[in-house]
């Protein structure tokens, strides 16, 4: 499988944030050449009302002929922007008095007020105005081109500290985000740190941002079961190999036996001691490998309400030619209707674990009762016997692996392991009490399981 490409955070951050930003930059740049378009045409019209309104004093006061020579000298070395024409009305007939230096004469037939007409090839705005005796009319011209230069110097005006901060914002969005990054960077140092024979939590006292944290927790959390995990596997492995140790030995022995023995009876004996030892090994593999299959990644994420009587009933029937050729009685009191939430796989392991402990270890003839019943809001499953019992003292220990009462029998040591380690993934309760009682007085074994009653089903 080839290796996933990896990629720098870093990088993308920098790349994402500098191109929004850019982005945003680009909308505000038109934004803004828009306005200063705006903010151009509205000066440049209050400038061409102000020189046509000039323009009107000045003919008003008789000053024709001296404005237009001194107009005349001073366009040949400081053009005028703007164009005008002045018109004077004499007998009802307009005549032009006087028209701006480099400019054509306008069209005739300008309306009052501001127009929108070509002029020398190019499109100009237009003022048109007249004095309040009709004799002196002004028209002044702009050409669109001129307004745009204008637009285009201001938003540049306006822009060209913009470009200039984008420019430099990448290198310091690079810088903050790469000291924002540092605790990501120093956890990856502790991690990689971390030696695989002797894992340890990550330093819990160092101050995090809230969007590490949860992931230095989460990392402690796996460290810690991963902890756990190793060390029950080195346990379990340690007492696996001690346990089947034990019974290896001892098949070797019968074999050995079995080949020296000079009669047939002693051969014979020595291997029903050999098939004896090979059961026992099955029994202990079996256990082992239902051991390892109690595993909480198995666990169902929401196990499913389910109703204990069905699973006691199919338990107990496979179980029950075990118990027959040992002549016991084995005998259901399950009351119906309780729910519980377990896995199913988990809760028959439990129970054919309880019930074959007590069959195993309850003797010849013995009575083994399986029972369900709720008490208060608990659904209670007890499997109890009236056999030799375990002592009180012991009963806290029969829990761990490879622990057996006081009783000899074929069990191996880990059905009530087993039990402990569901009961303990499914949120429920182990108690190791008395049993049913005997004879002489006495009281037999009982394991029992309770379990949070579930809600009903949806």
């Amino acid at each position: 499988m080839s290796k996933a490409a990896s990629y720098s955070l870093r990088r993308r951050l920098v790349w994402l944030l500098t191109s929004a930003v850019a982005a945003i930059w680009l909308v505000s740049a038109l934004v803004v050449y828009q306005r200063a378009h705006h903010e151009a045409d509205e000066l440049l019209d209050g400038q061409m009302t102000q020189v046509a309104e000039t323009l009107l004093a000045i003919v008003a006061g008789g000053e024709v002929e001296h404005f237009v020579k001194e107009l005349r000298k001073n366009g040949e070395h400081n053009p005028v922007p703007i164009a005008f024409e002045i018109w004077h009305t004499d007998d009802g007939a307009m005549r032009r008095l006087a028209t701006s230096p480099g400019h054509d004469a306008f069209a005739t037939g300008m309306p009052d007020g501001f127009s929108e007409n070509p002029h020398q090839g190019e499109r100009w705005r237009f003022y048109a105005a007249q004095d309040n005796d009709d004799e002196y009319r002004v028209v002044v011209g702009q050409a669109h081109a001129a307004r745009e230069r204008l637009a285009r110097e201001i938003g540049l005006s306006l822009l060209l500290p913009a470009m200039l901060a984008l420019l430099l914002l990448a290198p310091t969005v690079w810088w903050v985000v790469g000291r924002t990054l540092q605790p990501v960077a120093t956890v990856a140092r502790q991690v990689g740190a971390l030696d695989a024979q002797a894992l340890a939590p990550l330093d819990e006292t160092a101050r995090l941002p809230d969007e590490i944290a949860p992931l230095h927790t989460a990392l402690n959390a796996l460290i810690r079961r991963v902890t756990e995990a190793f060390d029950n596997e080195r346990r379990f492995t340690a007492d696996a190999a001690h346990e089947l140790r034990t019974p290896l030995a001892a098949l070797k022995v019968q074999a050995q036996v079995a080949l020296r023995a000079h009669t047939a009876d002693s051969q014979q004996h020595a291997l029903v001691q050999v098939i004896a030892g090979v059961d026992r090994m099955t029994h202990l593999v079996e256990q082992l490998l239902t051991l390892a299959r109690v595993d909480p990644a198995r666990q169902e994420a929401t196990p499913h309400a389910l109703d204990p009587a069905e699973t006691i009933a199919a338990v107990c029937a496979e179980l029950l030619p075990q118990a027959q050729r040992r002549g016991q009685t084995l005998r259901i009191e399950a009351t119906p209707g309780c729910r519980v939430a377990v896995t199913a796989e988990w809760l028959r392991i439990a129970l054919r674990n309880l019930v074959d402990n007590a069959l195993r270890y309850a003797g010849e003839g013995a009575h083994i009762a399986v029972r369900l019943a709720r008490e208060r809001s608990a659904c209670v499953l007890t499997v109890a016997d009236n056999g030799p019992g375990v002592a009180p003292a012991l009963r806290a220990q029969l829990s761990a692996r490879f622990v057996r009462g006081e009783v000899e029998g074929e069990g191996c040591g880990l059905g009530l392991s087993i039990v402990a380690r569901i009961a303990a993934l499914s949120h429920a309760e182990l108690e190791l009490g008395d049993g049913l009682p005997r004879a002489d007085g006495g009281h037999g074994f009982a394991a029992t399981l309770r379990f949070s009653e579930a809600g009903e089903p949806a």
